[in-house]
């Protein structure tokens, strides 16, 4: 099995990671926004497996905050339907990378053309794209699995 922390794939910058990372502080980082267009790319079922690009995302930058693993794992698992991508972080990132894809060419859609600070624009999107009846179910599956993939990359670990 790979070392988690070597794994990295290439993804591309779409001109929208500059615009909400560096020219407006949407997103706090460019690994911030790549989970974002993941997420958004998985949700409106939106993948790119032909993409380009000269950029590298780390699993190291993920591997470090849980609510990330456990997305990654969950998108990749239903991706998939395979168990063994939910402890694969090689896979994990192949998948969100493809949906980052996805998901970046929708952002550049919906928040590419706004002039002036896109905040409120990004905003109102997630607002009126998330459903609030389903926030506590999700909330309990994504703590199953984290519970779960950390259980599991420890014995992938010691293997």
């Amino acid at each position: 099995m790979t070392n988690a922390t070597e794994v990295r794939e290439t993804y591309e910058k779409k001109p929208v990671y500059e615009q909400l990372v560096d020219e407006h502080d949407v997103f706090g980082s460019y690994v911030d926004f790549f989970m974002f267009a993941a997420s958004l790319g998985f949700a409106r079922d939106e993948k790119e497996t032909d993409y380009g690009g000269d950029n590298e995302m780390l699993w190291m930058h993920l591997g470090n905050k849980d609510l990330y693993r456990a997305t990654a794992a969950a998108i990749a698992y239903q991706d998939t339907d395979d168990p063994e991508a939910l402890v694969d972080p090689s896979r994990q990132l192949e998948i969100l990378a493809q949906y980052a894809a996805g998901g970046a060419e929708i952002a550049q859609e919906e928040f590419g053309d706004i002039k002036g600070d896109p905040t409120d624009t990004v905003l109102n999107f997630i607002q009126s794209n998330h459903d609030p009846n389903t926030q506590e179910e999700q909330d309990s599956v994504l703590q199953e699995i984290i519970s779960s993939f950390d259980e599991e990359m420890l014995d992938a670990e010691s293997s």
